[in-house]
């Protein structure tokens, strides 16, 4: 009897391990693509040596890139949680994560790149009050941090200041260069072209750098983050251990490389001029920063939001469990 217990308990453990390693196997072999989405501009740029680069994170792992032209498309599929990684704007991370739609910010990697500039006769923020400013991206990060500064400075966004938003960035240059737009928010490296053709114009502001004096922030406010699935970073933890890490690198490496870079964004399809490239990366504060570095300047961001404009952020601060943790 002892006999065939035995043989029995033998013959379950032999059959659970072989079960076992079976499913290991297969997870072994499985492939899987990763779906990397990119809004087109600053981040894309910011991404450009991994986008170039690299193919697969291992033997298993591949990468999908999309580099999307519109904000719209980009929150799409977020919402629709299609994309596995994403660079997104700041608030919409906070959006996912607060809409329970699965995502966590996984790091830093550009801070505000956007200005105010004038070819009107006004010197500083106090002048601008009665004046029609042009921007784009009503409700969107750069936008609540205009108003905030503006409020900040003493003056009421939605009365001292008329606001005139176009659709979209490729309107805010030929308006402001043909002079039917005297004031304007515009982008880098959008700044970039608009000094070269009109060399008269005056930078009345850079909204990071003001942010930063606001609220004693060494970054800035954090314009874009990357957002890792939940799911993926659980089953392919080393492999968006990795890609984080690739990320890191393309950001350090973007800031020294202009001339490389310019061709790798020509290959990539970017939307930036190559010949603007080296001006444009002097104002484009693309700096990564890891969850341990970022969480000070994103809690201070999230914070102004909430009491700002709190609908863009999901109604509430994102808690630590927002940020992936390598």
């Amino acid at each position: 009897m002892k006999k065939a217990i035995f043989i029995a308990l033998s013959v379950l453990v032999a059959t659970t391990t072989f079960v076992a390693c079976g499913k290991k196997d297969k997870t072994n072999k499985e492939q899987v693509t990763l779906k990397v989405v990119v809004p087109d501009g600053i981040p894309a740029l910011s991404m450009s040596k991994l986008l170039k680069e690299t193919k697969t994170l291992d033997k298993n792992v591949n990468i999908q890139f999309t580099i999307e032209k519109t904000t719209d498309s980009l929150t799409s599929k977020i919402l629709s949680e299609d994309a596995d990684i994403a660079i997104v704007p700041s608030n919409l991370a906070a959006q996912a994560y607060n809409k329970k739609l699965g995502y966590k910010i996984a790091a830093g990697g550009t801070w505000g790149s956007f200005f105010a500039i004038t070819d009107e006769n006004i010197n500083n923020i106090s002048d601008l009050r009665g004046k029609e400013l042009t921007t784009i991206g009503k409700g969107l990060t750069p936008d609540i941090v205009l108003r905030y500064i503006l409020k900040e400075k003493g003056l009421n966004a939605d009365s001292d200041v008329k606001f005139n938003y176009l659709n979209g960035s490729t309107e805010l240059a030929p308006n402001f260069l043909t002079g039917k737009v005297k004031t304007a928010v515009v982008p880098e490296p959008m700044l970039t072209t608009i000094l070269k053709k009109k060399s008269d114009t005056k930078i009345l502001l850079d909204l990071n750098e003001e942010w930063k004096k606001l609220n004693s922030s060494e970054n800035g406010y954090p314009q874009s983050s990357l957002i890792v699935k939940n799911q993926v970073a659980k089953d392919n933890k080393t492999s968006v251990d990795k890609f984080i890490d690739l990320y890191k690198e393309s950001c350090e490496w973007v800031n020294t490389n202009p001339k490389e870079l310019g061709d790798y964004v020509e290959e990539l399809g970017i939307g930036v001029k190559k010949e603007d490239l080296s001006q444009a990366l002097k104002r484009a504060n693309i700096k990564f920063a890891d969850v341990e570095t970022l969480k000070k300047d994103y809690d201070i961001y999230f914070k102004v939001l909430m009491e700002n404009a709190p609908k863009t952020i999901g109604e509430k601060i994102p808690d630590d469990n927002a940020y992936y943790k390598e």
